[in-house]
């Protein structure tokens, strides 16, 4: 027995073991993203589309023969990653964008400031909300938000009720963009964001849910939105949408969310389903 075993190097036992192991990470890991996005669906839809042809193609090809099919098998299979790669666009996007938030990287993020933070922009979002207010607050984390601040108006000031009420009152020049902070500062005002794509849950919902929405589905910030129409708090992350914050419970889940190591639970719960507001409290069309 021994003599067989030394018959073996070490790196050929270990190679089957490291090669099932990294392929079984990187599967989970894939389905799991995907399982958080809406290719989820695309995926499982896919998936069960290719058993079916596969599984009726190998059906006739053993009892019937089917050389044309086979043919045609052929030629599109060496397009079936392209093919793969335009269907998972966007959600291949977010992967890329979001590669950078594993802990082995975590010296890179920027400094998301104190959770004094979060105190100052509850307060500020509740009293906006009180006032019927619309406003769109981002909150930079591990990926950077250059693209949309870059060419927005800079205004690098501490974070102050004060200073959002005032960019946000209606009227002024900055009333209809969006807000970004870095660490705990203001970084810039009148940022466009990306927007979400039309659903029928984002139908009777405005410009800034979807814009709020669309930058926490492409990166891993956290956005925060005031209805000017119902006076409704919302907040976005990881491509989720959770309206109807109360408002005794704003201050602790945006702080859990931006600095879960200091908050004692977590902002947002995976399970629940975010509380579909009263049909006569949205006016057609959202806010703006």
């Amino acid at each position: 027995m021994i003599d067989w075993l030394q018959g073996f190097k070490l790196e050929e036992l270990l190679q089957p073991f490291i090669e099932v192991l990294t392929l079984t990470v990187a599967y989970y890991g894939v389905l799991r993203f995907l399982r958080s996005t809406r290719g989820g669906g695309l995926l499982r839809g896919l998936g069960a589309f290719l058993v079916v042809t596969f599984s009726l193609y190998g059906l006739f090809h053993i009892t019937l023969g089917v050389p044309v099919l086979l043919e045609i098998v052929k030629i599109v299979g060496g397009a079936i990653i392209l093919i793969v790669v335009i269907l998972f666009q966007p959600e291949l996007r977010q992967g890329i964008a979001r590669f950078g938030r594993g802990g082995f990287l975590l010296f890179l993020k920027p400094d998301v400031g104190s959770t004094e933070v979060a105190t100052k922009v509850a307060r500020a979002a509740q009293r906006m909300a009180k006032e019927r207010i619309g406003a769109l607050i981002a909150f930079e984390r591990g990926v950077s938000l250059a693209p949309y601040y870059d060419n927005a108006v800079p205004v690098d000031a501490p974070v102050s009720g004060i200073l959002l009420e005032t960019v946000f009152f209606p009227g002024g020049p900055l009333h209809d963009g969006a807000v970004i902070i870095r660490g705990e500062r203001v970084h810039a005002a009148a940022c466009l964001l990306p927007l979400a794509d039309a659903s029928d849950a984002l139908g009777r919902l405005g410009t800034r849910h979807r814009a709020a929405l669309g930058l926490s589905e492409e990166t891993d910030a956290v956005t925060l939105v005031v209805s000017e129409e119902t006076g409704q708090i919302a907040i976005c992350a990881s491509g989720q949408l959770h309206r109807q914050i109360p408002f005794d419970q704003l201050e602790e889940r945006l702080t859990g969310l931006l600095y879960p190591e200091e908050a004692d639970s977590p902002g947002l719960p995976d399970a629940a389903e975010p509380a579909e507001p009263p049909a006569s409290a949205v006016k057609e069309g959202g806010d703006s």
